[in-house]
């Protein structure tokens, strides 16, 4: 019986998938995204393990981030445009409200990466600066929360401290006197 070898971790937070590479399960997560390629087309953006990324075709992190500077994969959508969800058929768009800014996207793609491997995400080195902070209150614990806080995508700064109804006020309170 052949022996398969996984690489990464699935946590549960967004639909699993895989791939396959020289004998190895590669595991990922999927995201949804929209690809701008005439229309915009809704996909699931396929996230691995070891850092390659599919948005209609196999890229690696780098690669990714310059198909969201170019355009290709984008989180915007403007009014009136035309979207495909194959295979349901073409829609347009009203009221749009864009919730998530490109260089955001590539932060959070980061962090799923980073996830997949069982390394710390930005919100887990923000949770363990807050409780550095709360240790040891100075100017450079202070300084460590602002700087771990920011690297978080702005979309999912909400949910630091895990708890939806303080919003984490407590780690703005600390480096922005909200």
């Amino acid at each position: 019986m052949k022996k398969i070898t996984y690489v990464g971790n699935l946590s549960g937070k967004s639909k699993g998938i895989y791939r396959e590479e020289d004998g190895k399960i590669i595991l990922g997560q999927s995201h949804p995204i929209f690809i701008q390629n005439f229309h915009y087309h809704l996909i699931e953006l396929e996230i691995y393990a070891d850092g390659v990324i599919d948005c209609w075709k196999l890229v690696n992190f780098e690669e990714f981030k310059q198909k969201v500077v170019e355009g290709w994969v984008v989180t915007e959508i403007p009014e009136n445009a035309e979207i495909s969800i194959f295979p349901l058929g073409y829609y347009s768009t009203i009221n749009v409200v864009n919730a998530v800014k490109p260089q955001e996207l590539i932060k959070e793609v980061a962090d799923i990466i980073e996830e997949l491997n069982n390394r710390p995400t930005t919100s887990h080195l923000c949770q363990d600066a807050y409780e550095e902070y709360l240790k040891n209150s100075n100017n450079k614990t202070e300084e460590k929360l602002r700087n771990t806080y920011e690297a978080i995508p702005e979309h999912n700064r909400i949910y630091v401290l895990g708890d939806m109804n303080l919003k984490d006020s407590p780690i703005r309170k600390i480096i922005y006197g909200e």
